[in-house]
């Protein structure tokens, strides 16, 4: 017997409360799409920044402060978050290994609860063994859980949507959470995404978990997003490109999948965004690559970036010039990327407001607002983003007018 798909909620009841939102690269695509988004970020600096994007943020700072029934937030209807979990990226390492199992045994413990008060007494039995851990950001991971759960039992409203996102090496954290989930009433996946698939012009990986409320079936498949743009792999070529005089004169700088011309786009390369600087140059990494710190990561600009770090300003950037024979050889050296260009390469819009002293950092951190754009749209089952939305987020400016730090999602009569 086959099942009807749940019915997806209007986009009009989508508002969505993101936890550890950073400087907003989720909430600026949420924003675009005409979505009510709040964000729970304990960082001043990145605060400041979400403050001149005009992005709501919730008064309180830590995630474990706040609940699902928390005033500022108990209207959410969707739930985001990209928890800290450096716990596990050491990998293969016996302590990134028990961290993982750690996780995983304690998450479990949260899940099959019928009533508030056996959850709460095994929520405080989790949090006393994650408070003795010598890692805090293991007891961070279970925080989305925790709003699950509480949104299930405590505000009797579960949330329609989950979306959570990391490096890939908490993808078998977010496995099991899919296990959990769906003990709980929600279909579930979870899968590594590469942020050139979608137009980033930088190779970034990132796993994605969606979860969609459907208690009557919850096994059935959750869709994740389409590929639009071509992978980047070493020692492949680019697809061929087409210019398009109208998009360069508006200054946009994502574009969506050819019609009937070819499955995807080719990836959006650095040259393609990066518009002030000359049009062949190369990028050096501030790191070394297979462990030798001699051998330095090497990107040309008809490619897409490395992965933006928090140690972005540390690459070097040189002009690429030809030789009588054809060839392209190294050059000056050219000033580094500004915050604005490494920016650019995360698909943040060209005027995003950045703020405070460790820029670099929130830039590094946070999650390519047009992965964001594509991953929502997925887990809400609006479809693929428009061209027109792809081209509102690339365009889009601040306000300059700061947000409410009040009750956002107010009730309605």
């Amino acid at each position: 017997m086959t099942h009807a798909l749940h019915p997806p909620v209007r986009r009009a009841d989508f508002r969505i409360v993101d936890l550890f939102a950073g400087p907003g690269g989720l909430d600026i695509a949420a924003t675009v799409m005409g979505l009510e988004s709040i964000g729970v970020e304990w960082d001043d600096a990145t605060r400041a920044t979400r403050r001149a994007a005009g992005l709501l943020t919730t008064a309180e700072k830590d995630v474990a402060v706040l609940s699902a029934s928390d005033p500022q937030v108990k209207n959410a209807t969707v739930l985001t978050g990209g928890p800290p979990c450096q716990s596990f990226s050491v990998a293969g390492s016996r302590k990134g290994h028990k961290a993982l199992e750690d996780v995983k045994r304690l998450a479990t413990r949260l899940v099959d609860h019928e009533d508030l008060g056996s959850f709460e007494a095994a929520w405080k039995e989790v949090k006393a063994e994650t408070d003795e851990m010598s890692d805090e950001r293991t007891g961070l991971v279970l925080q989305p859980l925790r709003w699950v759960m509480e949104a299930k039992l405590k505000r009797n409203d579960p949330y329609e949507v989950v979306v959570l996102e990391q490096v890939p090496t908490v993808l078998p954290v977010w496995k099991h959470y899919v296990k959990l989930l769906k003990r709980v009433g929600y279909a579930a996946d979870a899968h590594v995404l590469h942020a050139e698939d979608f137009g980033v012009p930088q190779t970034r990986r990132r796993a994605v978990l969606i979860a969609q409320w459907d208690p009557e079936n919850v096994e059935r498949p959750v869709q994740f997003p389409g590929a639009t743009h071509q992978r980047y792999r070493k020692g492949v070529a680019r697809l061929p490109t087409e210019n398009d005089p109208q998009r360069e004169a508006q200054g946009l700088l994502f574009s969506p999948a050819r019609k009937g011309k070819s499955a995807v786009e080719p990836w959006v390369a650095m040259q393609d965004v990066l518009a002030g600087r000359p049009r062949d140059f190369e990028v050096v990494s501030n790191y070394g690559s297979g462990g030798d710190p001699k051998n330095r990561g090497r990107r040309t600009s008809e490619q897409p970036s490395a992965t933006i770090t928090g140690k972005v300003r540390r690459n070097r950037v040189f002009l690429l010039k030809e030789t009588r024979s054809g060839r392209k050889e190294i050059g000056e050296e050219l000033e580094r990327l500004t915050f604005e260009e490494a920016g650019l390469l995360q698909s943040f819009p060209r005027k995003y407001p950045w703020r405070s002293t460790d820029v670099a950092q929130q830039i590094g951190n946070a999650i390519p607002p047009l992965l964001s754009l594509h991953i929502l749209c997925s887990a809400l089952r609006l479809g693929p983003p428009s061209d027109d939305l792809i081209n509102k987020l690339a365009a889009w400016e601040p306000e300059h007018t700061n947000a409410s730090t009040g009750e956002i999602f107010a009730e309605t009569s």
